[in-house]
């Protein structure tokens, strides 16, 4: 496995030789591509050439966008977004690019997989078919694949709906970034997360490509009569990374998996001892 962090959520990434320096101080062997237009072909030589030097692998290229959206136009411009990213991945020959499903909700802004009423209807499970189809037909990619991501206000809620998709999608660009801390839905599952990852793998392990790396836990007591988990630093949680990282390291001995959505060098680093004690307990390579 390749342990990794999206640095950008701390560290300027405009300097792709400093971006690839600030992983190797921290040992982080996969990361997130920096920001870049396929116009920007300067750009893009440096980034590929900071991350072979550095010995860092591209996990992914980010392209956080609805193409659910229901106004046309934004629609429109957004699946553009993702289209490029994929196009910018295969480029760079990194592990994937990756998404949501998308939603139906309108808002600008992080909405791309916020809630709406009619996410889990079949209608939309079928206009998320048909953009990934278009996505793909429109670039074609013969050295990176598109990953969505589960979330669970999204019609991607979980391992069922991914193979659903897979198979009506039915293209080898096609892949599964895993989340395991997104597939936990209900109490029962936040107290059995050995068998939701478990049967993560067991589903979708033949299209598995990148994971991320969080933990997860119930909320502040006092919102507890409702349904209510938060991220949280990985070893503060119930995610049972033991078998997390075994499944893992079977789909691939390179297969990134990256800690992400912590504000501090600091925070990524104590998520990143606990991993790596973990995987020393479990004989796993980071």
């Amino acid at each position: 496995m390749r342990l990794g962090a999206t640095i950008n959520s701390y560290f300027d990434d405009s300097d792709p030789q400093s971006y690839v320096a600030e992983c190797q101080r921290w040992g982080y062997r996969a990361a997130p591509c920096p920001r870049v237009s396929m116009k920007d072909v300067e750009r893009l030589g440096e980034i590929r050439q900071a991350f072979y030097t550095g010995g860092v692998l591209i996990g992914e290229v980010q392209a956080w966008v609805s193409a659910l959206d229901p106004r046309p136009d934004v629609r429109k411009k957004h699946e553009q977004i993702i289209a490029e990213a994929l196009a910018i991945a295969d480029e760079l020959n990194a592990v994937c690019c990756v998404t949501v499903a998308g939603s139906l909700d309108p808002q600008d802004g992080d909405a791309s997989d916020m809630p709406h009423p009619d996410n889990f209807k079949e209608h939309t499970f079928e206009a998320v078919v048909d953009w990934v189809k278009r996505v793909l037909k429109e670039v074609a990619p013969r050295h990176t694949k598109l990953g969505l991501e589960m979330s669970p206000w999204t019609p991607l809620d979980g391992a069922e709906a991914y193979l659903k998709v897979i198979k009506a999608v039915n293209h080898p660009a096609l892949g599964v970034h895993l989340d395991p801390c997104n597939a936990v839905l209900t109490p029962r599952m936040l107290y059995s997360t050995t068998e939701v990852i478990n049967h993560c793998f067991d589903t979708l392990g033949p299209w598995i490509i990148s994971c991320h790396a969080k933990d997860i836990d119930h909320g502040s007591v006092i919102h507890l009569r409702h349904v209510n988990f938060v991220e949280v630093i990985p070893g503060r949680g119930v995610l049972d990374y033991h078998t997390f990282l075994k499944r893992a390291e079977q789909i691939s001995p390179n297969l990134p998996v990256m800690m992400e959505h912590l504000p501090k060098a600091e925070d990524y680093a104590e998520g990143a001892k606990h991993i790596r004690r973990v995987a020393r307990e479990v004989g796993v390579t980071l």
